[in-house]
């Protein structure tokens, strides 16, 4: 994953022509990054896995999903199949588990 440079000047940018209605959210997110050092390396994600193992892992999530694409669709339309016919229940989690 190649790093992009960002210049302070993007960023002004970017936030003067945003709606006024977002600015608090900008606000909010740059004070959380402003509090919240970066701790990892570029060579590493915050799991400790390296971009060569987490491109391998993602590879092998896409191989899977190809060879079972049929099954799962199957499996979604007989779950839809059921919502619409009312055969299905709300999940329930206790206060806890939210």
């Amino acid at each position: 994953m190649q790093t992009k440079t960002i210049t302070r000047q993007q960023v002004i940018d970017l936030v003067m022509n945003l709606p006024a209605e977002r600015l608090t959210s900008i606000y909010d997110f740059a004070r959380f990054v402003q509090s919240h050092p970066l701790e990892w390396t570029q060579t590493a994600d915050i799991f400790g896995e390296t971009e060569d193992e987490i491109r391998a892992d993602e590879e092998q999530w896409d191989q899977q999903f190809a060879a079972s694409r049929d099954e799962l669709r199957t499996i979604a339309r007989e779950a839809a199949a059921e919502y619409r016919a009312g055969r299905t229940k709300p999940m329930e989690f206790t206060p806890e588990e939210r």
